[in-house]
């Protein structure tokens, strides 16, 4: 073991200046040396080992966040709102890289359907009083279309109490959208149909 490996090397050097009658002072030093090193290795091994620990956890949350239905990401919640994170699977879903949302602070505005914009900031104060929000809009992907999107905040406050950081998810909705408007159109088409009828429709219970 490396204890015994340590002992046996202060054992050889101390043997060996007893011998050679050596002062007691200098048999300090060699302990001390001897000792120190065997700190120094044992703390390094112990730095590795943490690191190593943190990178495979790292790595992992990578590989979920890569596969979750939904993009993750933050920002601040005071001064200039800058983005501080964004999952790498916005690639896979949107088409837009990590360093473009985090290196652009007007990112999401800028992606935001023209007719959801006013409404949604309309609805931001119910985040900072709440703590929680969810709202619906159209967001644009890389390759110009829009989607609809499921957004989710959440507010995470400092140890004092004040807005500190927004955490969100991003969920595309449109396959469900798309079925919301053509149950919408089915609708309207019977209403009309209806309406126009020539004869009256009812119903009545059969008991």
């Amino acid at each position: 073991t490396p204890s015994r490996k340590y002992a046996e090397k202060a054992a050889a050097a101390l043997d060996k200046m007893l011998r050679a009658g050596t002062d007691s002072g200098k048999v300090a030093d060699i302990v001390e040396s001897v000792l120190a090193d065997a700190t120094r290795q044992h703390d390094e091994k112990e730095r590795q080992h943490v690191a190593e620990v943190e990178a495979a956890a790292a790595n992992r949350l990578a590989r979920l966040l890569d596969a979750s239905p939904a993009v993750i990401y933050s920002f601040e919640a005071k001064g200039d709102f800058a983005p501080t994170f964004v999952s790498e699977n916005i690639a896979r879903l949107f088409g837009y890289a990590a360093s473009e949302y985090l290196e652009n602070p007007n990112f999401w505005r800028e992606r935001v359907h023209p007719q959801d914009l006013a409404r949604i900031e309309a609805e931001m104060d119910a985040l900072f009083k709440s703590g929680t929000h969810v709202i619906e809009y159209r967001f644009r992907k890389k390759d110009g279309s829009y989607c609809w999107v499921n957004d989710e905040q959440h507010l995470v406050r400092d140890e004092k109490g004040a807005p500190s950081e927004v955490v969100g998810s991003w969920s595309d909705i449109s396959a469900r959208k798309a079925a919301e408007e053509a149950e919408d159109r089915t609708r309207e088409r019977l209403a009309l149909l209806l309406d126009t009828a020539p004869a009256v429709i009812y119903s009545f219970k059969a008991s």
